[in-house]
């Protein structure tokens, strides 16, 4: 088997590459090197499966029951192939997909930097908020935007103080808890239905007249989107490199929108049993917080403190990870810009670098200021539109890369990855205008 490590141009392996290696071969590993075959996929469900996505979820659930769930598995299986490309890409060339991206546009990483800037400008303040609403409902002694800050800060802390293989550790604790959590929740949903033929049948799918635009946002609203192109980082970080990791890189990011599937399916259940057909609706983290309090009634008070936890963990793993994925990206770009070459990337992107610290405390001191600022309006129209833009150009830009005649054939798109590619272009592309149009609308 040839060592990347002998390839020239090829990223420096990680720590983590040796805990792999001595998986593979049979060695003794390091405490964690049981599950060193996994991880990145667990890392991108805990960043990505956030607020946003038990927003949709139960949104969709009261007013269609679980007749929409073939909508999220379209869209569970658009986000794979993206992040199932995003991470060959990277074992193909050996480069990051900021990297990459600029031989499919020289002024793609430009753009990355403006769009991540401005996303990271807002992130950290909007989901710490949700964060703090989910504690002080729970303890509502606490107050708002203190407690908001503090959990901005210490997401922070948790990626600027740790290499990759604790953020690994501490995320993939956070994705268990969380789906734990929604799981009981699901059963003790089940357990209780006063109906439950009735539930189970809302199963049978259906196209709701009139209201494609909840369609849209169920196959968007599943799974993370700068997180898609943060994968790369976090299989560089664990030292998957060459073509024998493909395999389980794949096994990784399949395991990853698994998990992500199952966590929105148990949300489906909850919000059928407790909203389906009682006319009752749900927008935005307040309306999250709000739904405790008849999830209590129905199911009691343990229900309530599970479910606030729950959402309380969905947000801040968000939180964390979004910081690191953001910060990545960041750093990513400014050594794409500089022109950096690969060979010195250690020292410019990797999560303990210098830039990449730099990065986390950007995040940092922008969610202290922009909690208290109180997120302007315009502030948060541009952010939602940017993000929208994130998805399209990173499906045109694979579909670009993986279909180039020197890629590696092993590596290279195959029918269905351009089939799932060129579909994730399209929709994604159309939410994008979607979200433009109302960001627009609403200046």
């Amino acid at each position: 088997m040839v060592d990347v490590t002998a390839t020239p141009g090829s990223p420096p392996r990680s720590p983590a590459a040796g805990a792999a290696d001595s998986v593979r071969s049979g060695r003794p590993a390091a405490r964690w090197g049981r599950q060193a075959l996994l991880g990145p996929g667990l890392v991108l469900a805990a960043a990505s499966v956030g607020a946003g996505d038990m927003v949709t979820s139960l949104a969709g659930a009261a007013g269609y029951g679980m007749a929409l769930m073939w909508a999220i598995v379209i869209g569970v299986v658009l986000k794979y192939a993206l992040t199932e490309a995003v991470g060959r890409l990277y074992m193909a060339t050996g480069q990051t997909v900021i990297r990459s991206m600029r031989e499919a546009a020289r002024w793609l990483p430009g753009a990355f930097i403006a769009f991540v800037l401005v996303i990271g400008l807002l992130y950290g303040a909007a989901l710490g908020s949700v964060a703090s609403l989910a504690l002080t409902t729970l303890f509502p002694a606490l107050p708002l935007r203190p407690v908001a800050v503090v959990i901005a800060l210490v997401s922070a802390a948790i990626v600027y103080v740790g290499r990759y293989a604790l953020f690994e550790r501490v995320m993939s604790f956070f994705m268990l808890a969380k789906f734990l959590g929604m799981a009981v929740l699901a059963v003790a949903t089940l357990a209780r239905a006063d109906d439950l033929p009735g539930l189970l049948g809302t199963l049978r799918p259906r196209l709701p007249e009139g209201d494609v635009l909840t369609v849209l946002a169920l196959i968007g609203g599943v799974g993370g989107t700068a997180g898609i192109a943060s994968y790369s980082y976090w299989v560089r970080e664990k030292g998957w490199a060459d073509r024998s990791r493909l395999r389980v890189m794949r096994a990784d990011s399949a395991l990853s929108y698994t998990v992500t599937f199952l966590f929105v399916l148990c949300t489906t259940v909850v919000g059928t049993g407790l909203l389906y057909g009682t006319g009752g609706s749900i927008t935005g983290g307040e309306g999250l917080a709000a739904l405790a309090d008849p999830l209590g009634a129905d199911l009691g008070s343990v229900a309530r403190v599970l479910f606030l936890g729950t959402f309380f963990l969905v947000t801040l793993s968000a939180l964390v990870g979004g910081f690191n994925g953001l910060s990545h990206l960041l750093a990513d770009a400014l050594r794409t810009l500089r022109g950096v070459p690969d060979a010195e990337a250690e020292r410019h992107i990797a999560q303990h670098s210098r830039p990449f610290r730099l990065f986390v405390l950007y995040c940092a001191v922008t969610a202290v200021v922009v909690t208290f600022l109180g997120r302007p309006v315009p502030l948060v129209l541009t952010y939602a539109a940017v993000g929208s833009l994130i998805l399209p150009l990173l499906s045109g830009a694979l579909l670009v890369l993986l279909n180039r005649r020197g890629v590696d054939p092993a590596y290279r798109n195959g029918i269905t990855s351009n089939v799932l590619l060129g579909g994730s272009f399209v929709l994604f592309g159309l939410l994008a205008v979607v979200q433009l149009k109302d960001s627009l609308g609403g200046a």
